[in-house]
């Protein structure tokens, strides 16, 4: 049943039958239509009343929804106050932070750690044997070296220091790289330099030498971006002033290169399937780019992290656990797709674990071997950043400020939702403005003044501030929570006001934090401490089909009674629709009676009137 809809058929037939516009009193004189509407608004008192009753359910239903929603979030609060890190906190600081951190658990042991790094983990590093993409020859032309960049037609220009004077070099897609070679040398040779360009098919190289310092610039083009000399610099090696590429010319462009362009490069093949990393299958879809394939190694449970290095133009691969585990690779489906990346053929470097000691004395090392930079020890994390010679010192200590910060907010939030419900309880609802000029919060103000149920839940919450638990501490008042002291305590009381003493509190965790929680949480019997069952009523009230829910939920006695009122008030409808039909069906009884008796009075008049002549 949509009760919303039945609201508004009610008032619309509601306001239609208050509305209702009929003619009557013609041959009377009566204002029958206002005789009738006096009648009816006197006869429909009642009607009026289910129907404001009905609209202050509906109210009220909206400020439980408010109340629900406002113990939700102070149940949730109090989830935290059942839980043992809630009390039991420490903190940890290193004495030199960016060599090791630390950070303390719930079970840490407060005292002061002397920590040496003597190396961090290091995984197993797989360094691929033959670069990704073999160099070309010299004879290959400028146009078809297409690893990073499309090569574009360049003019460079070779600047003699000495001299202040320069030469220009025309490229064209069509030069080989011998050309290339021999239009620079030209060149240095017109500037009166001793020096020549090379090419090294082994590494992919250009190399350009001078007695002389020399730069160049480009001119137009992408020539220098080809050969990756546009991020080199000039340098002098004590006889001649060098220029050399920083990377292979063929080194790749992983984000736009696929497996399959790759094969090509290399007059290879390369197939789909699965491969194998550590035992890990990875999928090889010679479509993808070399990025895409590298980020799934990294991405899959392999533990491997897998790179592109443009420079040496080499795959390299590296263990994420430390220490010397081996790194395995296996072309289950004949892929190929090792052979191609060079990595087929590879050299394992093994790697090493963390070792760290730790002395609680300064005198008495331990050593401590983790494959992670990540290790515990009595209850602190600690975290290697890098190796060092000098001891660092850490200090652990219990972090009281925290809990006694915890504690301040729930009495906070415990008082902000007492003052609420009690508001709720005490309001007096808004009398000076008319329905239509009040907001939709002055309409709720005051329809739970006086609330059983509400006044049930007050009482209920204010039970838990005597509440007597089982345990060391018993009490509220013994860890500094009561409400307030004389001439202020019982005002409180009444009102479920409570107020923090954070000395007593800070002493009782000082002495022993493991009984304050014990007071909130559980005890080692399973007894429920405060927190606990708080939480419980709250959970009990606000869960589905809890407390709440039974008076204002869509099954409950509020949305029955809102039910039972729309049947009565169509009821009520329907017999006041009759009761008007039957007063104007009376005075139209009455209006022809009397036209009667006018028209016998005018006859007699009239007959009256011909005798006497």
């Amino acid at each position: 049943m949509d009760l919303s809809k039945i609201a508004q058929t009610i008032n619309m037939k509601y306001y239609s039958l208050l509305g209702q516009f009929q003619v009557g009193g013609i041959v009377s004189g009566l204002d029958t239509a206002s005789i009738v509407d006096q009648l009816m608004q006197i006869e429909s008192q009642p009607l009026v009343e289910l129907n404001e009753r009905y609209e202050k359910y509906e109210l009220m239903k909206k400020a439980y929804e408010e109340l629900d929603n406002r113990l939700e979030e102070f149940r949730d609060f109090v989830f935290d106050l059942k839980l043992q890190r809630t009390f039991m906190v420490f903190s940890a600081s290193s004495s030199d932070e960016s060599t090791i951190s630390a950070q303390a658990s719930t079970s840490a042991t407060p005292g002061t750690y002397y920590v040496k790094v003597l190396n961090t983990a290091v995984g197993t590093l797989l360094e691929g044997n033959d670069m990704v993409v073999t160099p070309p020859s010299s004879m290959a032309t400028f146009g078809s070296l297409d690893y990073s960049y499309t090569p574009v037609d360049s003019t460079i220009r070779i600047y003699n220091e000495a001299t202040q004077s320069y030469e220009e070099v025309n490229i064209t897609a069509t030069d080989t790289i011998d050309d290339i070679i021999t239009k620079i040398n030209t060149a240095l040779s017109n500037l009166g330099m001793t020096g020549s360009a090379s090419y090294d098919q082994t590494t992919g190289k250009l190399t350009i030498t001078s007695d002389t310092n020399f730069f160049m610039v480009e001119v137009s083009g992408n020539f220098m971006s080809v050969f990756h000399l546009k991020e080199s610099n000039v340098t002098y090696n004590g006889t001649n002033y060098v220029l050399q590429s920083t990377a292979p010319v063929s080194s790749l462009d992983p984000s736009t290169k696929t497996l399959q362009d790759i094969a090509n490069y290399n007059s290879g093949t390369i197939a789909s399937g699965t491969v194998k990393i550590n035992g890990v299958e990875i999928t090889v879809d010679p479509t993808e780019t070399l990025e895409d394939f590298l980020e799934r190694i990294n991405e899959s449970s392999a533990g491997v992290t897998a790179w592109y290095d443009a420079y040496e133009n080499k795959i390299y691969m590296r263990n994420n656990e430390g220490g010397p585990k081996a790194i395995t690779l296996e072309d289950t489906d004949g892929t190929n797709v090792f052979a191609i990346l060079g990595i087929e053929n590879h050299t394992l470097t093994p790697g090493q674990e963390a070792h760290v000691q730790i002395s609680t004395d300064g005198f008495t090392w331990m050593d401590l071997y983790t494959s992670n930079d990540s290790f515990e020890y009595n209850g602190i994390i600690f975290t290697i950043k890098k190796a060092s010679s000098d001891t660092i010192t850490v200090r652990v200590e219990r972090d009281v400020d925290q809990v006694i910060s915890k504690i301040r907010d729930f009495v906070q939030k415990w008082n902000e939702i007492m003052d609420y419900i009690n508001e709720k309880l005490t309001e007096e609802p808004v009398t000076d403005k008319s329905e239509d000029e009040m907001t939709e919060e002055e309409k709720m103000q005051g329809v739970l003044k006086n609330d059983s149920f509400l006044e049930n839940i007050f009482d209920r919450l204010k039970s838990f501030i005597t509440r007597k638990i089982e345990g060391d501490i018993n009490y509220l008042w013994e860890i500094g929570i009561t409400t307030g002291g004389l001439g202020t305590g019982y005002e409180n009381m009444m009102k479920g006001h409570l107020e923090l003493d954070e000395d007593t509190l800070r002493q009782a965790l000082s002495e022993d934090p493991e009984k304050v929680w014990r007071f909130f949480g559980n005890d080692e019997e399973g007894s429920e401490g405060f927190a606990v069952q708080l939480y419980n009523y709250l959970w009990d009230l606000t869960k589905f089909g809890g407390g709440i829910d039974q008076v204002a939920g869509v099954s409950g006695r509020l949305t029955r009674e809102q039910r039972f009122l729309a049947i009565r008030i169509a009821e009520m409808i329907e017999r006041l629709q009759r009761r008007e039909a039957e007063l104007w069906r009376k005075f139209t009884a009455m209006e022809e009676a009397i036209a009667y008796l006018q028209m016998q009075s005018s006859w007699l008049s009239q007959a009256s009137s011909g005798t006497n002549k």
